[in-house]
């Protein structure tokens, strides 16, 4: 929420925050500038005032649509600067310099996003030089933790994602009934029938769907084999994360579905997998640690005998990641789930986070997962799926 980058900013006396776009669109950009689509330029934080763009002229129309306060480069002397300047990090050094000083945006700075490091250590020590306080990081994104609550539209956004992302689901699990009633199918043919439902519903691909069988299923991130043919009685892992194409924000969804005969070892561990599910989904709260619910879960498969990161962080078979996620403009945000010493993220009202467990044998060519997104309210976590966790499409 904007209201918590304010706070974070004064509780680490920065009068500002800078995110440069540099050709490539950051999530922290798009979340500070609206969604401006511009190429290059630079979204200004002050501490309390809204943000501002900086562009090029090129850029102007589609900045001034954000509804942000605009400033064209050229206002901050910028073409002097970059054709005099001795190399790239004094002529950024002078021209934030400039730009800082006419916003009035004090003296003590930090950077996020996505920016070239061999530039901006130079581009800092130049902005120290002139008399500027560059923030160093502990590794925390301020504007990343700032993203970690959800405003009420962007729950809205990430749910309409949801909702059409359980369209391109129903689709998959149609084809796999077909394929119950002796329907041929490669893997291939059900990427093919995702990618395109996922750009019929204006959704985009950000990275390949995860859609994997038998072994495969067994190693968490497999993409799955498109040649292969769809096999009877083995677990079939599909893992759907798209983003919309407008808004940018993700949804996350897994289940796990099996054609023909279950065999009563599949049926087991997805029985566990579930009962883990439900235990997690069903305990959280706000103001608690997010890794106790990575306890809660590593607790509950230790005590099914399955090996977790927790009893041995070598393992790939059991429970062999994390419980889950902060979703958002990015797949993987704020808050973690790690059973880590530097891990101190708590669950909070307004929170957007996946509930994901899994059990992974892939030598038995068994892999499970069941995942939903789930907006934390004040009563817990309440899903922003709604189909069924059932093995059968």
């Amino acid at each position: 929420m904007f209201a918590d980058l304010d706070r974070l900013l004064r509780e680490h006396n920065l009068d500002a925050v800078l995110v440069p776009m540099h050709e490539h669109m950051h999530s922290s950009f798009r979340w500070l500038s609206r969604g401006a689509k511009v190429t290059r330029g630079y979204a200004v934080k002050i501490a309390g005032r809204a943000p501002i763009l900086v562009t090029y002229p090129m850029e102007r129309e589609e900045a001034m649509a954000s509804g942000l306060e605009v400033h064209l480069v050229h206002e901050f002397d910028h073409e002097r600067i970059f054709r005099t300047a001795p190399d790239s990090t004094s002529a950024y050094g002078e021209f934030f310099a400039t730009m800082l000083t006419a916003l009035d945006a004090g003296r003590s700075v930090a950077f996020f996003g996505n920016v070239p490091i061999h530039l901006y250590l130079g581009v800092a020590e130049s902005l120290e030089r002139r008399g500027f306080r560059v923030h160093r990081s502990n590794g925390e994104d301020l504007i990343q933790l700032a993203r970690k609550r959800k405003e009420a539209w962007e729950v809205e956004a990430i749910r309409s994602a949801g909702a059409r992302t359980e369209e391109v689901v129903d689709a998959v699990r149609a084809l796999l009934r077909d394929a119950g009633h002796g329907r041929k199918l490669t893997l291939g043919d059900l990427k093919r029938t995702v990618s395109h439902e996922i750009a019929r519903l204006g959704l985009v691909e950000d990275h390949e769907t995860i859609l994997s069988q038998g072994r495969d299923a067994g190693v968490p991130h497999s993409r799955g084999d498109a040649h292969a043919t769809l096999r009877a009685s083995v677990p079939l892992v599909l893992d759907i994360f798209p983003a919309d194409r407008m808004t940018g924000y993700f949804f996350d969804l897994t289940r796990t579905y099996c054609v023909g005969p279950v065999p009563d070892e599949l049926r087991r561990i997805h029985a566990e997998v579930l009962e883990a599910f439900t235990l997690a989904r069903d305990a959280v709260r706000p103001g608690t640690p997010a890794s106790s619910y990575q306890m809660l879960v590593c607790d509950y498969f230790e005590s099914k005998g399955h090996a977790t990161l927790r009893s041995n962080p070598k393992t790939f078979e059991g429970y062999v990641h994390t419980l889950g996620h902060g979703v958002g403009l990015d797949i993987h945000e704020k808050p973690a789930f790690t059973l880590t010493t530097s891990n101190r993220d708590m669950i909070e009202e307004g929170d957007i986070i996946t509930i994901e467990p899994g059990l992974y044998f892939p030598d038995r060519e068994i892999g499970v997962r069941i995942e939903d997104t789930f907006v934390v309210t004040a009563e817990g976590a309440v899903s922003l799926a709604r189909s069924d966790y059932r093995l059968r499409p």
